[in-house]
């Protein structure tokens, strides 16, 4: 998929239906993991060395590495930051598609207080009004 974020969500989705006396959920999701995958990363997962990934958050770890480079993860980071609001574009469908962007990369390493300064930023004057007005005076000096 090119979504990873989706991916991943539909796999813990459906490791999630399955539950064993005595089996962590770990444990699942790795022996299921490799049957979720096809294409490059099938052939990708079976050139590791045997053993070497033992625990999930390494092989998570290892597959958003290969699969999400740090150059996709910056290049999205640099559209959350820079976003802009469209022509014509709602406050409503402007923060969705901030979301959007967001969703894609939920690695983009933003501290979670700094994410709204990009769309308030990015929205027009009269949007940025309505923010304020909602607020009670001016977003960016609330704390």
């Amino acid at each position: 998929m090119e979504d990873l974020n989706l991916y991943l969500s539909i796999f813990f989705e459906m490791c999630n239906t399955l539950k064993l006396n005595g089996v962590s959920t770990d444990a699942i999701r790795l022996c299921l993991f490799p049957f979720s995958l096809r294409d490059k990363a099938r052939p990708w997962l079976h050139s590791l060395p045997s053993g070497c990934i033992t625990i999930w958050d390494e092989l998570t770890r290892a597959f958003i590495a290969k699969f999400f480079p740090l150059c996709k993860r910056a290049n999205l980071r640099n559209h959350i930051t820079n976003f802009m609001q469209k022509d014509e574009e709602t406050l409503y469908e402007a923060w969705d598609q901030f979301k959007d962007l967001l969703c894609l990369c939920l690695h983009h390493g933003l501290q979670h207080w700094m994410i709204i300064q990009p769309f308030y930023n990015g929205v027009t004057q009269s949007v940025r009004s309505t923010i304020d007005a909602a607020a009670g005076g001016i977003l960016m000096n609330k704390t």
